[in-house]
């Protein structure tokens, strides 16, 4: 196989990579959230099919968009070094942090702690299970602060080269800098305390958001397949 078919191998990859993060999107989207009012209801949850169904696409989601990411990087590094190379590093960092996070809610939470305070036989087993329950909600929330924050700049970054791209790729530049802006203004007022985003940011996530992050994965597995028929046919170097 020549060079240059193994590149657009790795970007048909890259693109449906994409499309399956458009679909994840709309998945965590739009599927509703099991009703859990108290902390009793909540501790039931890891019997609820629903709700890990959800955190298992979660644990997918980030890998599939990251992997398209690298797509997006492969063809435009040359053109736009210190945005992607930026950028790279902080959708890693939003990966990485958000698949680990899904790994304790999956694993730890919902397949030792909890099941841990049901079983539990005395009250001296449930204190020490509930306080466990009680902490992963508070270790979720800090690694929660890492992924909208390397999400929010990875996002921006990459929308700072897609605008300086010419055609209509331009408007997934604009589309990924509202992302990362709005994820960005969600870290300030979560952990800045700048309550005054509250309404906007609020109005966005419900209104815009939901439908552009999965339209804007649909782009850039539609660009990349683009990107990959202006490839040449053929390449002289073989690597086998």
């Amino acid at each position: 196989m020549t060079i240059n078919a193994r590149y657009k191998s790795f970007l048909r990859f890259a693109a449906i990579c994409s499309f399956l993060g458009a679909l994840t999107t709309i998945l965590l989207i739009f599927l509703a959230n099991p009703p859990a009012a108290d902390f009793e209801s909540q501790t039931m949850l890891y019997e609820n099919k629903l709700y890990l169904s959800k955190l298992w696409i979660l644990f997918v989601h980030p890998q599939v968009n990251f992997l398209a990411s690298l797509g997006i990087a492969f063809l435009l590094l040359r053109k736009y070094p210190l945005q992607i190379i930026v950028g790279t590093f902080f959708l890693l960092l939003w990966a990485f942090t958000e698949i680990s996070q899904q790994a304790l809610l999956i694993d730890s939470l919902n397949q030792i702690w909890r099941p841990g305070y049901i079983e539990a036989e005395n009250e001296l087993g449930k204190t020490m299970f509930e306080t466990l329950i009680k902490a992963a909600n508070g270790i979720s929330d800090s690694k929660y602060f890492v992924v909208i924050y390397g999400f929010g700049l990875g996002s921006f970054f990459y929308g700072m080269a897609f605008i300086k791209q010419n055609g209509w790729e331009k408007w997934i530049g604009v589309a990924l800098v509202f992302i990362g802006l709005l994820s960005l203004s969600s870290f300030a007022r979560y952990y800045l305390e700048v309550s005054s985003l509250n309404t906007l940011v609020n109005w966005s996530y419900e209104w815009i958001y939901p439908y552009l992050q999965p339209l804007v994965r649909i782009a850039i597995g539609l660009w990349i397949f683009k990107e990959i028929k202006r490839m040449p046919a053929a390449d002289s170097t073989n690597l086998d």
